[in-house]
């Protein structure tokens, strides 16, 4: 029995020297830069100069090495990160340069970094993105780890040719409704070459009544990709025939129109009160049939 604490010792003991190492590694580490975005307009052949700013706020010195690669947005809003190697039109991290690929940060120190993008003089015009991606690295008894990465996106649209043309696909709202608020979904596609913002406007339009016009938040969307832009009618109790009539307007100022009708009828509150008149209406007539049969002799 003994012999068997002290072997069970010695293992707790074991395990605690092959964990902690580990769990010191694994500790949290992080890594701030900012802007976390440019968005740039340049010109063939033109050289940009722009500057990030990267922050240790760990408490031990930590080492960051900067690397670039090239995205991609699809429908859903996710950035697709994609391999150099790929055929992309899109492509703009072979353009990035940075001064130093890899500095050292003292604990809560902060650096900033000159990054240059030279833009070739037969760029083709339109949209290009990349990303900055800056990668911690730890050593620790003579091996180097990686921590998680942290970036700052690029968004690059180089003049001439642009096309910036859209397709109003899908506008998505209810058939009937029994109250508000009302909900609308409208697809739009952006088939041009570059990036742009767009808006939805929607006119609601009561049959022999007044109108209202509500608004989607502005979205960014990407080229040759779907956004869904939302829009609420605040309308608590809505009553009769409307026409919804919503209105995109493109990169080129082009207006895409699409409408749908719906209705809108209280029939719970409708149910209720029918009940109840049915219910009002019987005890009425049981009344009658009491006071035809009264004596008045």
């Amino acid at each position: 029995m003994h012999k068997e604490s002290i072997f069970i010792i010695c293992l707790i003991c074991l395990t605690v020297l092959i964990v902690l190492p580990i769990c010191g590694l694994a500790g949290p580490v992080g890594i701030t830069v900012f802007p976390i975005k440019y968005k740039i307009e340049a010109d063939p052949g033109q050289i940009i100069n722009k500057t990030f700013t990267v922050v240790n706020p760990n408490d031990f010195e930590l080492s960051v090495k900067a690397e670039f690669q090239d995205f991609k947005v699809d429908k859903n809003n996710n950035i697709q990160w994609l391999p150099a190697d790929i055929e992309n039109p899109y492509k703009m991290s072979d353009w990035i340069d940075i001064s130093q690929e890899v500095i050292t940060l003292k604990p809560k120190e902060k650096k900033s970094l000159p990054l240059t993008i030279t833009v070739p003089a037969d760029a083709r015009p339109g949209g290009h993105y990349a990303a900055v991606f800056f990668t911690g690295l730890l050593e620790q008894k003579g091996t180097v780890g990686a921590v998680p990465r942290v970036g700052s996106l690029i968004i690059m649209n180089i003049s001439g040719d642009l096309i910036k043309t859209g397709e109003f696909l899908d506008f998505c709202g209810p058939i009937f409704i029994d109250k508000g608020p009302v909900n609308f979904t409208l697809t739009f596609l952006n088939t041009g070459t570059t990036h742009y913002e767009v808006k939805a406007n929607i006119e609601i339009k009561k049959i022999l009544g007044p109108k209202k016009t509500i608004f989607s938040e502005p979205n960014f969307v990407y080229p040759d990709i779907e956004r869904k832009l939302k829009a609420q009618w605040n309308e608590k109790r809505p009553f009769g025939i409307y026409k919804a009539t919503a209105k995109i307007i493109d990169g080129e100022g082009n207006e895409h129109i699409l409408s749908k009708t719906f209705v809108a009828f209280p029939w719970k509150i409708s149910l209720v009160i029918l009940v109840i008149l049915i219910i009002c209406l019987l005890y009425t007539s049981d009344a009658a049939d009491e006071l035809d049969g009264v004596d008045l002799g």
